[in-house]
C-alpha cells in the first residue's frame, strides 16, 4: 500500500516537474522521483495538483533537490507557502541551514528565494545544457532558518 502511494505521488510529481521545466533535460522522470521518495532522508510537501517540493534532511543542514510549480499557478503564492512549510518542518527538527541550486535564468525562482532571504554564496558556471550549444550557471543559494 506505502509502495503504489509513493509510485502515485511520483507519477504526479513527475507530471508536474514536466509542465514546469521548459528543457528536456531539467524534466525529473517518475521512475527517478520514485528512487528519491524510497530515500529515508528525502521528505516532500505537496500541495496537490499545484505544485511540490523535495529535500533532504541530515542533522543541521537540509538540501531542495528540487521544486516545481505547475505554470498555472505560478505568482499565486503555492511556492512562498511550500517554502514556509519547510522552514517550519525544518525548525521543528532542529535543521538551521538550508541549501538549493537554481538555474540563473529561473528569474521566477530566484526572485521567489530572494524575498524569502535565501542569499547566493556560489555559482558553477555553465553547469545546465539548456541546448547543445547554451549554458547556464546554477546559482548556490542558502537560508539560516
Amino acid at each position: 500500500m506505502v509502495y503504489q502511494k509513493i509510485q502515485s505521488l511520483s507519477e504526479q510529481f513527475a507530471k508536474i516537474h514536466s509542465q514546469s521545466f521548459n528543457q528536456k533535460n531539467l524534466k525529473y522522470s517518475s521512475e527517478f522521483i520514485l528512487s528519491l521518495l524510497k530515500n529515508p532522508n528525502i521528505s516532500y510537501i505537496y500541495k496537490k495538483n499545484k505544485g511540490f517540493c523535495i529535500f533532504s534532511c541530515n542533522e543541521k543542514e537540509a538540501e531542495i533537490i528540487t521544486m516545481a510549480i505547475l505554470p498555472k499557478f505560478r505568482n499565486q503564492g503555492i511556492g512562498f507557502l511550500i517554502l514556509k512549510e519547510l522552514e517550519e518542518i525544518l525548525s521543528e527538527i532542529s535543521c538551521n541551514t538550508v541549501f538549493l541550486e537554481v538555474a540563473s535564468n529561473n528569474l521566477i525562482a530566484i526572485h521567489l528565494y530572494d524575498k524569502l532571504g535565501f542569499k547566493t554564496f556560489g555559482i558553477r558556471k555553465n553547469y545546465y545544457s539548456i541546448s547543445k550549444n547554451n549554458k547556464v550557471n546554477a546559482i548556490l543559494m542558502k537560508k539560516i532558518i
